[in-house]
């Protein structure tokens, strides 16, 4: 029973170490489309930002936290259906 136990966690870490490699980089793709394609609108939002609310950091933050806020209670709303 000792020796089933032991080829069975050889033939685990053997297929994890073959396996990892190839889950990090589809982690790695993945992200790398994610970021291409998440980038450019976070940038667009951090410029319009920057130059409608120059001086008023308090009121820049309280429009974040209401859309943050809303795009939650759209998103909440859609999955009660």
């Amino acid at each position: 029973m000792i020796l089933m136990e032991l080829m069975f966690g050889m033939v685990l870490a053997a297929f994890v170490l073959l396996m990892l490699p190839l889950f990090l980089f589809m982690l790695g793709v993945a992200g790398a489309v994610l970021l291409w394609i998440m980038a450019p609108a976070a940038l667009l939002g951090a410029i319009l930002f920057w130059l409608i609310f120059a001086d008023g950091h308090g009121l820049a933050l309280l429009v974040v936290i209401l859309i943050i806020g809303l795009l939650l209670v759209e998103w909440r709303s859609r999955r009660a259906y």
